[in-house]
């Protein structure tokens, strides 16, 4: 017989394994061991009716797997396309309004420069 001990802390444990038997079971009527063995081979012999349960509809299909029909799966890749196309469209206003704001501004520029500049010369030539 192995024995297992253990250290925790400031506690030893001993654990020996006992069988599951009638002859390690503490009594000193013999007689009543032997009907604890006869209970248990009855317990373990005769198993309970269970009752019986219905097969459930487990019909899985691939296609509830991923996802929508395709009518459906159709009418959302256009709609997507369609938000994509304007996305796009959206970003090349953006980019022509830029450039126009930039030339006009670059224009106003041009424009008071040369406005300085005639004042300048007219003041030059009084002088």
């Amino acid at each position: 017989m192995s024995f297992t001990q253990i250290t925790n802390g400031n506690f030893n444990l001993l654990i020996i394994p006992l069988p599951m038997t009638s002859n390690f079971i503490p009594t000193h009527d013999k007689q009543a061991g032997s009907q604890l063995d006869e209970a248990i081979v009855e317990d373990h012999s005769v198993s309970p009716t269970l009752p019986e349960i219905p097969n459930p509809d487990l019909k899985l299909d691939f296609s509830d797997i991923i996802g929508p029909s395709s009518a459906e799966e159709e009418k959302v890749q256009k709609r997507a396309s369609n938000v994509l196309k304007l996305a796009e469209k959206n970003e090349k206003l953006k980019a022509e309004l830029k450039a126009m704001t930039d030339r006009i501004e670059a224009a106003e520029r041009r424009k008071i420069q040369l406005t300085e500049q005639k004042l300048a010369e007219e003041l030059s030539q009084e002088s």
